[in-house]
């Protein structure tokens, strides 16, 4: 299938969309002063234990990162491991919240312990489809991506809720024309959205009742029928008697949701703060050589006092120094003609 990848630079952040064939099936953003270990990436790390309960050992890539996972499983050519020796690592899952990365043996080595390779965001997704072809141009469509209630088509919606220990997805029948129609098109929906997302882990999903046997059958091969084309590994429970499916979804990276909200599902002040700066500059391009007036609220304007990177500069580079910033009650822009 032909797969290519929208990137656009845009103020503070890295974001991509993949599409297959017209279909958008994955989104990205990279935040610039995000330094946490990411899939792709390579380390020199140090074993600090050989860990027989988890077939592996805990190593230090760096004093920044938690503690990294090399396991042992299915690295035949990875010499036996001692305590205090160091190897060249490649990161397979990202640090996420916290819990370490999980890492492969590359190679042993006596450098120093540390980053040797971080990928761009363009390299990550490379690796991972090695055929994509690239574009640039705007990605606007995490903006609104990341609700946690979904409509659906027919008139049902779906619920999501991610919590520390699983996602949880409650399917509302809603207006749909039946029970079995409404879970069968919130199965197709949540395959897309957890995909999109890139949301993964334990996933629990609570359908409306369907009693017949067969149609509990059919809800079952539609679901696993909706992940087929899905690369991530998924694994699948069958429909409960209380109609439940517990499904499970790889996640090597950090997702969507972590990137842009908070624990309670909602923006950050940096989610906030860059989509200000980002309305800015697309008022810039419809009204080129026109003053400009960014408002933003106060806590916006107190997390651009302190920002991690020199957006100032960024905007300069793109607008000239055509604008202001300003607080006000809400978000706007304000142009002098």
């Amino acid at each position: 299938m032909k797969r290519r990848v929208v990137i656009e630079q845009a103020i503070g952040e890295t974001r991509a969309a993949v599409y297959e064939g017209r279909r958008l099936v994955e989104l990205y953003v990279d935040r610039v002063w995000t330094t946490s270990p990411r899939a792709g990436d390579t380390y020199i790390a140090q074993v600090k234990t050989v860990d027989p309960s988890v077939a592996g050992a805990w190593v230090d890539i760096g004093s920044a990162c938690a503690p990294a996972l090399l396991p042992f499983a299915a690295q035949r050519d990875m010499p036996r491991l001692t305590e205090g020796q160091t190897v060249e690592v490649k990161v397979l899952r990202s640090q996420v919240a916290g819990k370490g990365a999980t890492v492969r043996f590359i190679a042993e080595s006596d450098s120093k312990v540390g980053l040797v390779k971080r990928l761009s965001l363009h390299e990550r997704l490379l690796e991972k489809f090695p055929n994509l072809t690239k574009d640039d141009a705007s990605v606007n469509a995490m903006d609104e991506v990341c609700e946690a209630h979904i409509g659906l088509p027919g008139g049902g919606s779906i619920m999501m809720e991610q919590t520390q220990a699983l996602i949880a997805i409650d399917v509302d029948k809603g207006a749909s024309e039946s029970a079995a129609a409404a879970a069968n098109e919130a199965a197709k929906m949540i395959a897309h959205q957890l995909r999109l997302r890139g949301l993964g882990g334990l996933v629990v999903i609570d359908f409306p009742n369907l009693r017949q046997p067969k149609q509990r059958k059919t809800l079952e091969r539609t679901l696993e029928d909706a992940f087929e084309a899905d690369p991530a590994m998924t694994k699948f429970n069958t429909l409960s008697r209380f109609g439940v499916i517990e499904m499970t979804r790889a996640k090597p990276d950090i997702s969507l949701d972590e990137t842009l909200n908070d624990k309670w599902g909602e923006p950050t002040i940096a989610t906030r703060s860059l989509r200000a700066l980002r309305r800015l500059t697309r008022e810039a391009k419809v009204s080129p050589g026109a003053k400009l007036e960014l408002i933003v609220t106060q806590d916006i304007s107190d997390w651009l006092k302190d920002a991690p990177f020199d957006w100032k500069a960024d905007l300069t580079d793109r607008m000239g120094a055509r604008y202001n910033v300003s607080v006000g009650e809400a978000v706007d822009v304000k142009a002098d003609r």
